[in-house]
């Protein structure tokens, strides 16, 4: 292979310069080699040089096996920031957005064994813990540390990916607008689509899963013989887009659903790091079994993905 050219160019072209200098001093002088431009049979042969050592520098550069392919170790592991309670793990990369601070400790533990889910199923993938709240989320407006969070994934931290195993009924204005901050970035969000109970009951619109721009995940049983199965305790609504497993070290909820369709995602944009949300919607709708009605429903969404 050839050596890199700009400092090949830069030495050549010097070289260059000292012996045309040289040579028209010796020859005729300063004034009439600048005059006359003349130039010796040296100067020609590394001019000559330069020339052809561009040429074939550009061959190089356009030629198809010079191209690094899409999943080289060159290129940039998938960055994926997990908006949650926090991560129990020593050297665990990311901010608190609580008291603006390094302290990821994680007193209710759902964050940590969410980012241990995706250590699981992607092992090589870039794990970001924004940690944005204690035990669960508030339904606060008021300098919400959501909003920053989410910024802060595109702008900070490049996100491929925000994960949020979380829902909430407040429709935030102020949340929603950094959610579609971050999906014009062209950054895939995933948000749980929530689990029945007194403060989401049937019926209940659940955010950031319920807006557009967000890939909303439900929850789903699977048997040992890999039935799929509805619960009670998923909820149902417009927000599920598909469903995954929400079972994972004897914890249950929609939240462990989501890390499991992010992992899916992640795969998928290591392979086609060009493809846009459109893209990653259709696959996650080609790859889902279909485990309710035919085609859409609200309890399954557009069916089951098994990471």
């Amino acid at each position: 292979p050839f050596p890199e050219s700009i400092e090949v160019y830069a030495l050549a072209s010097y070289y260059w310069l000292q012996i045309s200098f040289k040579t028209a001093r010796e020859e005729s002088g300063a004034v009439t080699y600048f005059r006359e431009n003349t130039m010796s049979g040296k100067s020609y042969k590394c001019l000559l040089f330069i020339i052809i050592f561009y040429l074939l520098e550009l061959l190089r550069a356009g030629s198809p096996a010079a191209a690094e392919p899409a999943n080289s170790s060159l290129e940039q592991p998938i960055t994926i920031c997990i908006l949650d309670s926090g991560w129990n793990e020593e050297g665990a990369e990311g901010w608190n957005y609580l008291d603006n601070s390094s302290d990821l400790s994680d007193a209710s533990g759902h964050g940590t064994l969410i980012c241990q889910l995706l250590e699981e199923l992607v092992p090589d993938a870039r794990l970001i813990m924004l940690k944005c709240f204690q035990e669960e989320v508030e339904n606060n407006s008021e300098e919400n540390p959501l909003v920053q969070a989410i910024y802060d994934s595109v702008d900070e931290y490049q996100a491929d990916i925000i994960n949020m195993s979380w829902d909430s009924t407040l429709e935030d204005p102020a949340l929603h607008e950094a959610i579609q901050y971050a999906s014009r970035q062209g950054v895939c969000l995933t948000a749980a689509a929530g689990n029945l109970s007194f403060q989401t009951p049937l019926g209940s619109r659940v955010y950031p899963a319920g807006w557009e721009e967000v890939i909303g995940v439900g929850g789903v049983n699977v048997e040992e013989d890999g039935t799929v199965a509805s619960s009670v305790w998923y909820l149902s609504s417009e927000a599920v887009f598909v469903c995954a497993d929400g079972n994972y070290k004897e914890e249950k909820g929609s939240s462990f659903a989501v890390p499991r369709v992010t992992a899916i995602i992640a795969n998928y944009l290591e392979e086609n790091p060009l493809a846009e949300e459109a893209d990653v919607r259709e696959y996650l709708k080609n790859q889902a079994a279909d485990a309710g009605k035919e085609g859409y429903d609200t309890t399954f969404g557009w069916g089951y993905l098994k990471e």
